[in-house]
């Protein structure tokens, strides 16, 4: 009776052991996460701020390849799937927009000055279109992350 006593407390405090490890695991799993996509918006908006002031003195189409390029450099290795894709997309969107920029390889200025004139031009029903696209991907990116805190 005393060593079934003994094994039934080792047991239990070894089941208990493991669910605080599980827990500790989980929590630095988590964090992980949330540091990386801390990490991605932190680059994102660094690399942001220099495609917006790019476009000065390269092509708009320049300033969305270095971009993207950059972007896709990031390591998202401990961002959640939903976020990986999510900003996938992002990029996508934004290469999309280099279709029509394409055509204006000589239109210089700070980004939204440079937006504002295509929105003007004979491709801006197009290029709305893709800007629209850059505008919901960016919002699927940032429902990703409110599931985090779910």
């Amino acid at each position: 009776m005393k060593s079934s006593l003994i094994i039934f407390s080792c047991l239990v405090l070894g089941c208990k052991d493991s669910s605080v490890k599980r827990n500790t695991s989980d929590l630095n799993h988590e964090m992980k996460r949330v540091n990386c996509v801390e990490r991605i918006f932190e680059k994102d908006s660094v690399l942001g701020n220099i495609r917006n002031h790019a476009s000065e003195n390269i092509s708009l189409s320049e300033a969305i390849i270095n971009y993207t390029r950059a972007l896709e450099s990031l390591d998202f290795t401990s961002c959640p799937e939903k976020f990986k894709s999510a900003f996938g997309e992002h990029i996508e969107a934004w290469k999309g927009v280099a279709e029509i920029s394409n055509k204006y390889p000589l239109l210089r200025g700070e980004l939204h000055d440079v937006f504002a004139e295509l929105e003007k031009s004979e491709d801006s029903i197009a290029f709305k279109f893709l800007v629209k696209q850059v505008w919901d991907t960016w919002k699927t990116v940032d429902e990703s992350v409110k599931t985090l805190n779910q």
